[in-house]
């Protein structure tokens, strides 16, 4: 056996579960002496229990049976066997066991006479009615008992059970929960309404009911074909696990911050990418979708808000690898687990700074096979787009600044009403523009089939997907195909092994231009510049041709997550677990972007009929550019996990051995000049000029030395400390490894005894802490070295022009690690059995060895740049609280409601900052917020009443140096009173745009029969966006105008939102300012989902297990002061791709 073992050990160690490690070190605890102190005489049945706790083996009995019988504590002998002392106990009254092909004991004997009514069964929901023949063995007759009735074998016939799984404290339906016919492997799983089948061979099984968070209850069926069972919550233990960092923790011994949700919460939710469903979910995580463009949508992620100056994006892990999750297909997701403090991170060292974002795949369970498919069909349409104006009112408009200026007006009164009646489109046009170049109800389809089952030994699942999203226009679109394949096998009774494929292929279409230049095109869309499209088809403006007929931008992406592993128990040491994994991740990428010609036509109305010609807008031949882009990663794991009880102490030890490879490969090509319109990179020119060739890799090493020690008593007192020892090669040999540590420590108050006899409503209280550090990458790689760049042409040489190769910046060998020393204080409750789950949070963190530059000035004889050093230093500090609550109003009714809050702030502590900035109090960097928005206060117009009668400023009013001002320009405060306006006025005027300072989630819930409704408010707060150029200002750099803009100040209309119109913006009034500031937050009703579940009396029927229907919508409402963008809204000028409001049906059904 050893011998087999050993090369296991040495080729594959790992992390194991913890749970399961708890389990092998219960099951092979030492034979102990009980603990209890046996009285002299005690009652059969409890000494039948105390041998079932002694020997670990199922002794299965009914209390009629064994009730009043009393045996002597000195007839057991603890060092013989089982059977022996079964025998001592049972023999002088007659009764006898058998032993059952699992390996357990079934006490039989005659039913007692001295009985009219049977006592309680210990198997709930399952008294017999009718008494049962027994057998006894014959080393138990004796004279006394001459009259036991013999047991006769009952005949083998299938008999169907069925029934519905209850709580059995609020009465809910229980889906999920698993039914296993006791020492086989046949079972099943209850469906949406709770409600199960399942064939069993004979009466005399039992029936193993199980499911997390709840007490596992075995039921006898006797003659019974249906069975409803009442689960006992457990409360007390509070059984349910997390995933943690390498592994998984029981969450009432948790001592970090750490937040999950199942993954069934966001899969029937039409969204494209998986960061866009955890805003408002979860506390602590903050995120930000600025695009919803298909294969573009996804979310910036923040946990607890910005602390670095650098990266803050969290480390991503899947199935304990770190891989990005965004593309997974949702109906995959088992859970998220959102790890926040320095306890929660520490055993990710160098990535753990920031955060973790954990999610886990769904894996095969033990019961017959099911099939699942999921399917719904939505419609998008945008939440928000730039309302801009377009015939009559952008030609009034344009009259109002042409006569404000004393200049003539553009268009005549005919024009005007050719603009209002619409009857010449070619030179008057009058379209909506948004309403003409958007598709609206553009569609959303997701289909899904999953297949799970298993038995003891071997479990699978596997789930093949498809998506398809078309875009706001027809040269837009995205589909992604998913496949996802788990198997687990336990191969002997001390070896698992374990398999996941996760795989997708994704096809993206875009036109050949970007989005952004796609938005910014659209504001010269305006009727100087021509209709959409002229009376005979041709394009009339920039971004019709440039939507519809400029080529493509193609992204094809496959990626591939595989990784295997093996568990092997150690057998000569109890509780200990060694694990390996490997995983290999390579993704392929090619992009290809063909741009033809864009057609754009002109016109010539002074002719009759008009004269429209095509012509050329930017480049007059096609192109070709094709870029390869490879990358692969290769990760190995391998550790020991030790799990063990001690009376009433629990410890646990983890050590992980963990490194990973990425490797990089860039090719690319491009042609110009196509005389072929032939999208092949060998149709293009021949000659050199018009041809490139690009090609680059890289690679990135890691590695790192995990440990976690745990330590509980009586599940009371929970201390832990964890951390690693961590090497990257960013850094000089001499700092390329760093050691970051964490501790923290838990107090169960609701385990004390002054608590559980006086506060029973308390079902769990715990207040727990956590202090460490962690660390982050800084800057880019090899910083610490000299490195050049290649120039040229540099010079010719013997006829031939040379390349040379140039220093960039000089080297700084010390440059390390960004250090997070982070502090948490925590508090989680769970009252009045479960109807209150509260969690709140304080947290601090203090980041260092930030890269800055320096503050330093050299000659530019000098030659090359400085380097970057580990100085700055800035501080982060908040709070969230995350309370929900479950209350069942009737047996046909329940509501639940579930909230969370997160605040985060940063500062700025120390940064090289320039005199001319952190001498002016107002202007100081330092001590304000990341992104703080500076610019002048602004106090409003000048009025008429502010000059005098030559036009002049009155005395007393500061001097602006940007022109001449009249009535109906911005005015700024003079800050420091010094009479003019300059850059010492200048003070704070917005939060920062990145990232919110508040986000909250309200999430309620009802369900009434087979009806559900779920809904999810999401909020943000203390943020804001800059209006600016075309975002704000009428005809900015040639450009159209907003409806906004109609709101100008006159001397009728002092309080408008906008200053006087004229026919460009004015530099005075174009200032930096809160003028132009924007208030960003918002209320959003971003998912909401009615269901409804088909009777199971009706889907069975026709051999559907279960059966749910539902409207689902997403970005639903949005209640905020934005004008014109979404608040989420990320690009500086507002050109961006908006988030899609998307209404669904949906299907899913069980099989």
């Amino acid at each position: 056996m050893k011998k087999r073992i050993l090369p296991i050990l040495i080729l594959l160690l790992g992390v194991v579960q913890p749970g399961f490690a708890q389990m092998l070190a219960k099951a092979q605890t030492t034979n102990r002496q009980p603990q209890t102190v046996r009285p002299e005489n005690r009652q059969l049945k409890e000494m039948l229990r105390e041998l079932k706790t002694h020997y670990k083996v199922d002794i299965l009995f009914f209390d009629r049976i064994v009730e009043g019988y009393v045996v002597s504590s000195e007839a057991i002998r603890w060092d013989d066997n089982l059977e022996t002392n079964l025998e001592t106990v049972l023999k002088p009254f007659g009764l006898g066991y058998k032993k059952a092909r699992n390996g357990g004991y079934v006490i039989t004997g005659k039913e007692p006479q001295r009985r009219t009514e049977p006592f309680p069964s210990r198997f709930q929901e399952a008294a017999l009615t009718r008494p049962i023949q027994t057998r006894q063995s014959a080393e138990t007759v004796t004279p006394d008992h001459a009259g036991a009735s013999a047991i006769e074998k009952p005949p083998v016939a299938d008999i169907t059970v069925q029934g519905r799984v209850t709580d059995g404290a609020k009465g809910d339906e229980l889906p999920g929960v698993s039914i296993v016919l006791k020492g086989s492997t046949r079972g099943t799983t209850t469906d949406g309404n709770g409600r199960y089948r399942l064939v069993i061979p004979e009466a005399g099984a039992v029936l193993v009911f199980s499911f997390v968070g709840y007490e596992p209850q075995e039921v006898l069926v006797g003659d019974r074909t249906e069975i409803n069972v009442g689960l006992k919550p457990d409360i007390k233990a509070l059984s349910e696990v997390v995933v943690v960092g390498y592994g998984v923790q029981k969450k009432t011994s948790v001592t970090a911050a750490v937040s999950a949700m199942k993954g069934e919460e966001v899969a029937s939710i039409p969204v494209t990418n998986l960061s866009n469903s955890l805003g408002g979910r979860l506390p602590g995580v903050i995120v930000k979708q600025g695009s919803g463009e298909p294969g573009r949508d996804g979310s910036s992620i923040y946990i607890r808000g910005i602390s670095s100056t650098g990266a803050n994006q969290p480390l991503l892990i899947v199935d304990g690898i770190p891989r990005s999750f965004q593309q997974l297909d949702p109906n995959t997701i088992e859970t998220f687990t959102i790890l926040k403090d320095a306890a929660a991170v520490a055993p990710y060292g160098v990535a753990g700074a920031n955060g973790v974002v954990l999610v886990t795949t769904k894996r095969g369970k033990t019961g017959t096979p099911s099939l699942t498919y999921n399917s719904y069909v939505g419609f998008q349409n945008p939440t928000v787009m730039p309302k801009y104006l377009y015939g009559y009112d952008f030609a009034m408009l344009k009259n109002a600044a042409a006569q404000y200026a004393g200049l003539p007006l553009p268009y005549s009164e005919e024009a005007l009403q050719k603009f209002k009646d619409g009857s010449d489109n070619d030179a008057y046009p009058s379209q909506n523009i948004v309403d003409e170049i958007v598709n609206r109800n553009a569609v959303i389809t997701t289909q899904n089939l999953e297949l799970s089952g298993g038995a003891e030994r071997v479990k699978y699942y596997a789930s093949l997907g498809y998506q398809y999203q078309a875009g706001m226009w027809p040269s837009t679109s995205n589909r992604r195909y998913n496949l996802a394949i788990n198997l687990d096998a336990q191969v002997t009774k001390t070896t698992k092994f374990s398999l996941n494929l996760n795989g997708r292929i994704q096809k993206a279409q875009y036109p050949s231009i970007g989005t952004s230049r796609i938005f910014e095109l659209i504001g010269y869309a305006h009727p100087q510049n021509g209709p959409l499209f002229y009376s005979n088809g041709m394009n009339g403006t920039y971004v019709t041709g440039s939507i519809y007929n400029s080529g493509y931008q193609k992204t094809n992406t496959t990626a591939l997550y595989s990784q295997l592993s093996i568990e092997q128990q150690i057998p000569f040491i109890p509780g200990l677990v060694a694990k390996g994994t490997i995983a290999y991740d390579p993704t392929m990428m090619m992009d290809k972007i063909w741009t033809t010609p864009v057609h754009l036509a002109s016109i010539n109305t002074t002719q009759k009929p008009y004269v429209i010609t095509d012509g050329i807008f930017g480049q007059a031949k096609s192109s070709l550019n094709q870029i390869y882009n490879q990358t692969q990663q290769l990760t190995y794991q391998a550790s020991l996990n030790y799990v063990r009880s001690f009376g009433k102490s629990n410890v646990g030890a983890l050590a992980v051995f963990e490194a990973k490879a990425n490797d990089a490969l860039v090719l690319g090509a491009s042609r110009r000049n196509y005389n072929l319109n032939i999208d092949e990179l060998d149709m293009g020119s021949s000659s050199q000029a018009d041809m490139t060739t690009t090609g680059t890799s890289n690679y990135a090493r890691q590695m790192g030395l995990v440990y976690r020690v745990t330590y509980d008593y009586a599940d009371k007192y929970l201390v832990e400390a964890s951390g690693r020892y961590d090497g990257s090669y960013y850094f000089a040999p001499e700092n390329r490894f760093g050691f970051f540590p964490a501790f923290s420590l838990g107090w169960r108050l609701s385990e004390e005894n002054f608590i559980k006899q006086n506060l029973r409503w308390i079902d769990n209280l715990k207040i727990r802490g956590s202090y460490g550090e962690v660390g982050a990458l800084a800057g880019s790689a090899f910083q610490y070295m000299s490195t050049y760049s290649v120039a040229g042409p540099a010079y010719v040489l013997g006829g031939s022009a040379v390349q040379a190769i140039r220093e960039r910046n000089e080297p700084n060998p010390n440059i390390t690690w960004e250090r997070a020393k982070k502090t948490d204080i925590g508090i989680e409750a769970t009252l009045w059995k479960g109807l209150i789950n509260l969690e709140a949070d304080y947290f601090y963190e203090k980041r260092s060895n930030m890269l800055v530059n320096p503050d330093v000035i050299v000659p530019s004889e000098y030659g090359i740049g400085l380097s970057q050093v580990n100085a700055g230093v800035m501080q982060n500090r908040g709070v969230e609280l995350s309370i929900g609550s479950t209350y069942r109003v009737s047996p046909d009714l329940r509501v639940s409601l579930n909230g969370n809050f997160t605040y985060a702030k940063n500062a700025l502590l120390q940064v090289f900052e320039a005199a001319a900035t952190y001498n002016n109090i107002n202007r100081r960097l330092t001590g304000k917020p990341l992104g703080t928005q500076f610019g002048f206060h602004s106090l409003g117009f000048f009025q008429v009443s502010d000059f005098d009668e030559a036009g002049n400023l009155k005395p007393g009013i500061a001097v602006q140096p940007w022109g001449k001002v009249q009535p109906g320009d911005i005015r700024y405060e003079d800050i420091n009173k010094d009479g003019q306006i300059n850059d010492d006025d200048l003070t704070h005027i917005g939060d920062p745009v990145a990232t919110p300072r508040i986000i909250y989630g309200i999430a309620p819930n009802v369900q009434y029969k087979g009806f559900s409704l779920d809904l999810l408010f999401q909020g943000a707060a203390k943020t804001n966006f800059y209006y600016q150029n075309d975002a704000a200002w009428a005809f900015f750099n040639g450009m159209g105008a907003l409806e906004d803009n109609l709101d100008y100040w006159t001397p009728e209309n002092t309080n408008a939102r906008n200053p006087r119109i004229t026919a460009a913006p004015t530099t005075n009034n174009t200032q930096k300012s809160s003028f132009w500031m924007g208030n960003a937050s918002y209320l959003r009703l971003k998912s909401a989902t009615l269901a409804y579940t088909v009777p199971p009396a009706i889907s069975q029927k026709v051999k559907i297990q279960n059966a749910r229907v539902y409207l689902s919508g997403q970005n639903v409402l949005t209640w905020t002061k934005m004008r014109n963008f979404d608040p989420e809204v990320s690009e500086v000028n507002g050109r961006n791709y908006p988030q899609q409001r998307v209404l669904s049906v949906g299907l899913n059904l069980t099989f």
